[in-house]
């Protein structure tokens, strides 16, 4: 099964629903053209207006129904099945890094959303809530497929800041239960995990074992170890490996860089220790799936 990443999707897609190489705005029929692919380091955020949709996520099958939203994560692995015929999809494709610029610094509120999109990155909306998302992302689209527009891609990140606002109000109604906790602290687990979370995402590169991060958060790698697997259901490990995948994939997709670089980029001791890494993660070597990804 091929791997896709964010520089493969647009050859799949109209080139109305690309901007640049950091966001993509696909439909059912976008949907439709990816299933049966791998898609891995992307931020993906989709949203199901009727029908059903069937994916697969890190493997394990998940099934989206109408006003569905899903958040994955940019180590994540997703495939699409093929949609059903009734159903009504909007998809955004980006990245991190395209999320924080949209944002410019207004970082919403909610506690222990990662968390919970680690383990439960399906949640169902209310009807009026997946209304209002809806048209937040109606203007998304509009301003994607409007190339002819000269400020097109600071109306694509002032719609998307727009939706991520709006939806990270949702969340809050939904899921922040603060003022029920003592003191309107987080719970200690929930806390470890964030925290764990963003320390990944600042030192994966430099920092793989676990011990670093138990270091950091003041506790035992057993213990971070444990609570880490029964909260998420991942190791720390594999949290971490996603991370270097995700990224090992997009600068793969880059074919003026040597996989030697790649693998300096992302600090392996040698070449042979990344594809050994990649090849347990993918099924195949970096060279390989370069070759197939062109």
């Amino acid at each position: 099964m091929k791997h896709v990443g964010l520089q493969q999707i647009p050859a799949l897609v109209p080139d109305s629903c690309r901007l640049g190489d950091s966001f993509i705005f696909l439909d059912t029929d976008g949907i439709r053209r990816l299933a049966g692919y791998n898609i891995i380091g992307c931020r993906l955020l989709l949203m199901l207006h009727g029908g059903v949709l069937t994916m697969k996520i890190n493997g394990n099958p998940a099934v989206v129904r109408e006003n569905d939203f899903v958040d994955i994560l940019e180590g994540t692995r997703v495939c699409f099945g093929v949609p059903d015929p009734h159903v009504r999809i909007v998809c955004m494709v980006t990245t991190r890094k395209f999320i924080m610029d949209s944002l410019q610094g207004v970082v919403p509120d909610i506690q222990n959303y990662i968390l919970r999109i680690l383990t439960e990155p399906v949640m169902h909306l209310q009807e009026a809530e997946a209304e209002i998302l809806s048209r937040q992302a109606a203007l998304v689209a509009g301003a994607v497929s409007d190339k002819g527009h000269r400020y097109r891609e600071e109306l694509v990140k002032v719609y998307f800041k727009a939706f991520s606002l709006n939806l990270s109000n949702i969340v809050l109604n939904k899921y922040d239960i603060r003022p029920s906790r003592p003191q309107g602290g987080m719970k200690k687990k929930d806390s470890l995990i964030s925290g764990f979370m963003e320390l990944v995402w600042k030192n994966f590169l430099e920092n793989r074992e676990v011990s670093f991060y138990a270091r950091e958060l003041c506790v035992t790698p057993k213990h971070l170890s444990r609570v880490i697997k029964e909260n998420t259901g991942k190791s720390p490990h594999q949290i971490i490996a996603g991370e270097v995948l995700a990224l090992a994939v997009q600068l793969l997709q880059n074919d003026d860089m040597l996989v030697q670089q790649v693998s300096d980029i992302l600090h392996f001791s040698d070449q042979a220790a990344f594809s050994k890494f990649f090849k347990k993660y993918m099924g195949t070597s970096p060279a390989e799936y370069r070759k197939n990804s062109r």
